[in-house]
């Protein structure tokens, strides 16, 4: 790919690039700076990737994160289309948090701070669900972290509404640009044809779960477990091994069936769902700790 520019410019504001925090297969992620000197995180498409299937997946992201406003799942702020080798590709602007949750489980999580992280990323989850987008990309990368604020946010929606079709093709043809992402995907993923619904991102947050403790993705028998490395936690164990069960009808349906579990332990941070008027559901809040710096 030729020279991204450095300076991006949408209706209301400018962006100026200064480095890059992540690529994937389809665009590229910078760190920037707007006309008043705030520090945000700019995602472009790539010109030469920008389909018009990939064109409307961004769209999709860009239109859930931009009208959404809870708390543990990212915002896009700003929105525009930039000029790059004379091709018209769009880019969206969101905070920048600092660090990931692949960053934040390399640093070894205090066993105490698992599951008020854990809480976080639950809720994220369980709004998307409820607002009907399934993430189906769900992996420690795609939760983003700021530790002064002492939050998780989820992130990168951009194969929310990926056919399954779709999906297995691309893990069948392009297997080094997307094995990574395997790693957390649900068994129905990877079956032609098969129906991936709101408990592919339970699956995936069980894996997570356990690798919050652990270090390990737990895959076939034998896994190492969290009773293994944190006793005190070992009620955990089979709430994970009902998350990642192989077949989806013997999972949680819902995030809340999780929540409800981890509340009959006692667990105070964990946020339980409420019903508001318009349908919708609002989330109390308890303590929770700061993350690891």
């Amino acid at each position: 790919m030729a020279k991204v520019t450095d300076s991006f410019e949408t209706a209301f504001d400018a962006y100026k690039t200064l480095n890059v925090l992540g690529e994937g297969g389809s665009g590229r992620v910078f760190l920037a700076t707007n006309s008043a000197g705030q520090k945000l995180a700019l995602k472009l498409l790539f010109p030469e990737h920008s389909t018009s299937d990939k064109r409307k997946r961004f769209k999709n992201e860009i239109d859930f994160c931009g009208r959404q406003s809870h708390k543990n799942l990212v915002r896009v702020v700003d929105s525009g289309l930039a000029t790059l080798n004379g091709r018209n590709t769009p880019f969206y602007v969101m905070p920048f948090f600092p660090t990931t949750l692949r960053g934040i489980i390399a640093q070894r999580i205090p066993q105490e701070n698992v599951l008020p992280l854990f809480g976080q990323m639950l809720d994220g989850v369980e709004v998307a669900h409820l607002l009907n987008v399934i993430h189906r990309d769900l992996k420690p990368e795609n939760f983003l972290g700021d530790p002064a604020l002492k939050l998780l946010v989820a992130a990168d929606f951009g194969i929310a509404h990926f056919e399954e079709e779709q999906l297995y093709t691309a893990a069948e043809t392009k297997a080094n640009a997307r094995l990574a992402n395997f790693v957390y995907s649900a068994p129905e993923q990877r079956v032609r044809g098969a129906g991936v619904d709101r408990r592919a991102d339970i699956y995936a947050l069980g894996l997570m779960l356990n690798e919050m403790f652990t270090g390990a993705v737990p895959h076939g028998a034998g896994y190492k477990t969290v009773a293994s490395v944190a006793p005190d936690y070992a009620y955990l164990d089979p709430i994970v091994g009902r998350m990642i069960q192989q077949d989806p009808g013997a999972r949680p349906s819902e995030i809340e069936e999780v929540k409800r579990e981890l509340i009959g332990r006692q667990n105070e941070f964990i946020a339980c769902s409420v019903s508001t008027r318009s349908g919708a559901r609002s989330f109390l809040w308890g303590r929770l700790p700061r993350l690891p710096q």
